[in-house]
């Protein structure tokens, strides 16, 4: 299918089974959901911010943890037509451009015309079981990427508790560099932890034998111990649940843990994929990952090849306004690796960073991101590329590439000024340099003049 068919493709498929509901429709809100079980929080998709889950309720019903109140009532409002403020990705990516197919649409095409009618039509208030579940039992990570926050790193919680929060920080309205965030790891395996019991009744009763997709995220899942008991029950039970095991994982660990987590799977019917993360080479990945070791990452990449285990990879580039300086070179390195090992070897996917705002490509001055714009497109436009770049994936970059052109405003959460972003970023760069033993201007000389021309 082309590139124009597909958005053609895309744009009637949205019109006939979200529009002809409500143009607020999408049904990530009925079958789609993440879960951070270390917490008790939930969302629908990595767009919404989270919210809690009610310790109480799912005592006596675990279909809770993903059924919330708040999700009920969001349900409720797509069903009339209102956008849920959580849901704004979608609505700006929307109006910027009618034509823009947004997640919206992508989301809720996983799910089939039965199971969307079914969920527009049914009460708001009744309980479905997810197609698709993402679940992080544990935020502990070796890493702590530069827009990532405690919260979901324990690495970062250990920079906050060792040096202090980061100072002077005006827009970041969610404050990700303030505190140890431990609140957000409320148990520590292997003690009792009410969230963890009530998904494993839950998984053990009948979402072993519903679910679609099982997407295991983190921190870094293979240092929890509640991910290994998951694969210990899929290695138990090889022949119990179809449900497709994804693993998100940053793939920087040692070997003998990936080797661990292959013996795991390797007597499994149903299949399993690897997401992982990249969105530029060498050193300018270690500097916005921190943590990240690009020769061991890409020695681990080759393990799982070779494996023959896995049958999908997938690579998530998130693009915070450093990223996008070297992202032309991450795409010849994804294109590299798919002249070698064919087309449908690591597919990736591309999603900008928003919070905090200060990462964000608004923070570039104009004539840089129109720079990174023609760059992009002008790879894009490379016959090979063309060839071995799936439809999917040339939507993403195309996307991002008009959104380095046209958006104006990251996000409308809380109130910051555009004008302020450039001062946060210079404060939080020096500061990270500080803690982490870095150099901006070093590792990205293209940002140097634009750098150390902003005042703080």
């Amino acid at each position: 299918m082309t590139e124009p068919n597909r958005d053609s493709f895309m744009m009637k498929w949205r019109q006939e089974n979200l529009d002809t509901k409500s143009r607020s429709f999408c049904g990530a809100k009925w079958y789609h959901v993440s879960m951070w079980l270390h917490s008790g929080a939930t969302t629908s998709c990595f767009h919404n911010p989270t919210h809690e889950i009610d310790p109480e309720a799912i005592r006596t019903n675990p279909r809770a943890l993903h059924n919330t109140q708040q999700k009920k009532h969001e349900r409720w409002m797509m069903q009339q037509g209102e956008r849920p403020l959580g849901c704004q990705f979608c609505w700006v990516m929307e109006d910027l451009d009618p034509n823009n197919i947004s997640d919206r649409a992508f989301q809720s095409f996983q799910f089939t015309p039965e199971e969307l009618a079914d969920a527009f039509e049914r009460s708001h208030e009744d309980d479905f079981n997810p197609g698709y579940l993402e679940i992080s039992f544990d935020r502990t990570c070796q890493m702590a990427c530069t827009y990532c926050n405690s919260a979901i790193s324990s690495t970062w919680a250990k920079d906050i508790r060792k040096n202090g929060p980061y100072q002077g920080l005006h827009t970041d309205g969610r404050n990700h560099y303030i505190s140890t965030s431990d609140q957000f790891q409320l148990f520590h395996y292997p003690e009792e932890n009410i969230y963890t019991d009530a998904f494993f009744r839950w998984w053990d009763s009948d979402l072993h034998r519903t679910l679609q997709q099982l997407r295991i995220t983190g921190g870094e899942p293979m240092m929890s111990g509640w991910t290994w008991r998951l694969l210990e029950w899929l290695k138990n039970n090889p022949n119990k649940s179809k449900t497709r095991i994804e693993m998100t994982t940053n793939l920087a660990y040692d070997h003998e843990t990936l080797m661990r987590f292959l013996d795991h799977i390797s007597g499994l019917t149903q299949p399993v994929w690897i997401y992982t993360s990249g969105e530029n080479v060498g050193p300018k990945a270690e500097y916005v990952r921190d943590g990240h070791d690009w020769e061991l990452w890409q020695r681990n990449i080759e393990t799982v090849y070779e494996s023959g285990l896995i049958e999908n990879v997938s690579v998530m580039a998130t693009m915070s306004a450093p990223s996008t300086d070297g992202f032309v070179d991450w795409l010849q390195f994804l294109l590299d690796q798919k002249q070698r090992r064919g087309s449908r070897w690591m597919i990736m996917s591309v999603n900008p960073v928003r919070f905090p705002t200060f990462h964000n490509i608004a923070v570039l001055p104009m004539s840089m991101r129109l720079d990174y714009n023609r760059e992009i497109l002008a790879f894009m436009a490379r016959p090979e590329v063309q060839h071995y770049f799936n439809e999917y994936e040339k939507e993403n970059i195309k996307r991002f590439a008009v959104y380095l052109e046209k958006m104006d405003v990251p996000h409308r959460e809380y109130e910051y000024r555009v004008q302020d972003l450039p001062g946060d970023f210079k404060r939080f760069y020096t500061q990270y340099d500080q803690r982490r033993g870095k150099d901006f201007v070093s590792t990205f000389p293209r940002l140097k003049e634009w750098y150390e021309s902003i005042e703080v």
